[in-house]
């Protein structure tokens, strides 16, 4: 059994989003990774995950999400599932940071953001080339900027 209290768990931050890790690969077999995160970016670019499912619940804030050729808005108590393979963005409505709980699955993904916090996010923002190889060899597809921006 795993029982963490409000804010508890490993704290990752990168590229506009900080993720408190609530169930880890370890601790679900591989199965998912939940994380309650806060997005604190303005956008994130649009993309696709090759090998995983990624589903958001809203706990405060408000986003947009771009997916299927539109835009969906979602504040509080709101539910959005992005199956894999489809291109998705996110982007940021309210002046507060959105706090959602994400879950992936299987797990994995975080793989993808701490590779990035050890390459260092400044040097890879600085080869947009290097970020699209490495979010590649983590499952995800960069396809370009977000299309509403």
């Amino acid at each position: 059994m795993i029982l963490l209290g409000p804010g508890d768990g490993t704290k990752l931050t990168a590229l506009g989003s900080t993720y408190t890790t609530k169930a880890d690969s370890a601790a679900t077999r591989g199965a998912y990774w939940l994380v309650e995160e806060e997005f604190w970016g303005a956008t994130t670019p649009l993309h696709s995950h090759t090998t995983a499912d990624e589903a958001f619940y809203v706990l405060a804030g408000r986003a947009a999400l771009w997916l299927d050729g539109g835009e969906a808005e979602a504040g509080p108590g709101a539910f959005l599932l992005v199956p894999r393979g489809r291109p998705h963005a996110l982007r940021r409505l309210s002046d507060e940071p959105v706090r959602m709980l994400t879950l992936v699955s299987p797990s994995g993904m975080e793989q993808f953001f701490l590779a990035v916090a050890e390459a260092g996010e400044e040097r890879l923002m600085a080869d947009p080339d290097r970020l699209v190889e490495l979010a590649a060899e983590h499952g995800t597809e960069i396809l370009g900027d977000h299309p509403a921006v």
